[in-house]
C-alpha cells in the first residue's frame, strides 16, 4: 500500500504497549485503508460486502481476545470497556445493514466513523487498561501466547482471512 493509499497512517502514537494488541489493531487499520483504497478506486460496490463482513467478523474476535485479557487483569473498568466495544458493534451492524438491506451508499460514512472511533479509542481508551496494567504489574506474556493461539483458531474458522485478501 502506498503512502498515497493510505487513510489511516499507523504511528507508534497508537501503541498500547501490548504487541498482540498492537498488531491486531494494525489490522483493524489495514482493513480501514483497504475500504478507502476501494471506495476511491471506485470499487465500493464490487468489493464492499467483504471488507464489511472482514471488519465485523476481526472486530468481534479483536474485541474477545481484549475482553479476555482485561477479565484476568482484573481490570477496574472492564464493565465500561465492554460497552464501549458493545457500541462500537451497533454501529457497525447499523452501518452494514442500511448498506446490504436499504442498498444505501455508506462508504464515506463508515470511513469518517471508523478513522473517529479507532482513534479515539485506542488513545483515549485502550491506553488506560494498557498503563493500569503497567502499574499493576500485570504481565500479558501467557496472555499473549493464548491469543495468538486462539486468534489463529477463530480466524481459520470464521475464514475472514480468505473473504479480506479477495476484497
Amino acid at each position: 500500500m502506498s503512502n498515497q493509499e493510505v487513510f489511516f497512517k499507523w504511528t507508534d502514537a497508537y501503541s498500547v504497549n501490548i504487541k498482540t494488541i498492537d498488531d491486531q489493531h494494525k489490522e483493524l487499520v489495514n482493513i480501514l485503508n483497504r475500504l478507502f483504497i476501494a471506495v476511491s478506486k471506485r470499487e465500493g460496490d464490487k468489493v464492499i460486502a467483504g471488507i464489511l463482513d472482514a471488519l465485523m467478523s476481526y472486530t468481534q474476535t479483536h474485541f474477545a481476545l481484549e475482553e479476555r485479557l482485561l477479565q484476568q487483569a482484573k481490570y477496574k473498568d472492564f464493565a465500561a470497556h465492554k460497552e464501549e466495544h458493545r457500541k462500537l458493534l451497533d454501529q457497525l451492524d447499523r452501518l452494514c445493514k442500511k448498506h446490504l438491506l436499504e442498498d444505501k451508499p455508506i462508504y464515506f460514512e463508515m470511513l469518517s466513523f471508523l478513522k473517529h472511533w479507532l482513534k479515539e479509542h485506542i488513545q483515549g481508551v485502550d491506553i488506560l487498561y494498557s498503563d493500569d496494567l503497567v502499574k499493576a504489574g500485570f504481565s500479558t506474556a501467557a496472555w499473549e501466547q493464548s491469543a495468538n493461539e486462539e486468534f489463529a483458531k477463530m480466524s481459520a474458522s470464521k475464514k475472514w482471512w480468505e473473504l479480506w485478501k479477495a476484497a
